[in-house]
């Protein structure tokens, strides 16, 4: 049974601390590598210079583990963008040793800065998405990954067409108001993964400090619509 609106704030209260993912390079890498990759790029314009950063970092991850993340507290993902921007200024002060750093590299800060923030962002509704479909595969008779993937494909077309396309797909019918009631439940539950999803890079994950994070990350009108009005 799908959780009610009514009970996604308190689901906020009962999410731990869960840094695991700082310790297993694997998972590590597979969450934010991209994210990683695009802010190396963005700092640092030579693009096998950027690679080598970016692989030299994830080595380092591996052999590391980042095992005192914990200790720091805080969001995740300036933990992780300070050490990553320190791995591409270390990289160019071993190039140019006795030379000052070029100020191209150190001027993209900011346009690295938002390339870092709308990698993550894709980083975290990928993850949202991907738990969605798990979550499909897993629950007989459920529709949530094909029918958002449905609306987000064909923006433009009326939920008949839509649920005729489904229906095609599936290999069974499926009328426009069953699929309307899909895509209803599929929001709601997109939401309630996007918020654990978000909550997981905090240390000490509260409700407004996922709320905060989810705004500067621009996800909070993802959420807010399916939290009760006292909690918006």
């Amino acid at each position: 049974m799908d959780t009610p609106p009514t009970e996604i704030a308190s689901r906020v209260d009962e999410i731990t601390t869960d840094w695991e993912i700082v310790r297993d390079p694997p998972r590590f890498v597979l969450r934010y590598a991209s994210a990683i990759q695009r802010y190396v790029r963005a700092l640092i314009k030579n693009r096998h210079d950027a690679e080598e950063v970016a692989q030299d970092f994830f080595l380092r991850v591996s052999q590391e583990c980042f095992i005192h993340t914990r200790k720091e507290g805080g969001r995740f993902r300036d933990y992780l963008k300070t050490a990553v921007r320190h791995a591409a200024l270390s990289f160019l002060k071993r190039r140019r040793a006795s030379k000052p750093l070029q100020a191209s590299v150190l001027q993209a800060q900011d346009d690295a800065d938002q390339a870092w923030l709308a990698e993550w962002r894709r980083c975290l509704l990928d993850r949202a998405y991907q738990a969605l479909e798990k979550h499909q595969d897993q629950s007989s008779g459920n529709l949530f990954h094909t029918v958002l993937t449905m609306v987000v494909d064909y923006p433009r077309e009326d939920t008949k067409t839509l649920a005729d396309r489904t229906s095609a797909l599936i290999g069974r019918p499926i009328s426009a108001e069953a699929f309307r009631k899909q895509v209803s439940r599929a929001r709601f539950m997109l939401a309630r993964l996007l918020l654990k999803e978000v909550a997981r890079t905090l240390d000490t994950p509260t409700p407004e400090g996922i709320k905060e994070e989810l705004r500067q990350l621009a996800l909070w009108q993802y959420v807010r619509v399916f939290l009760p009005r006292d909690r918006r």
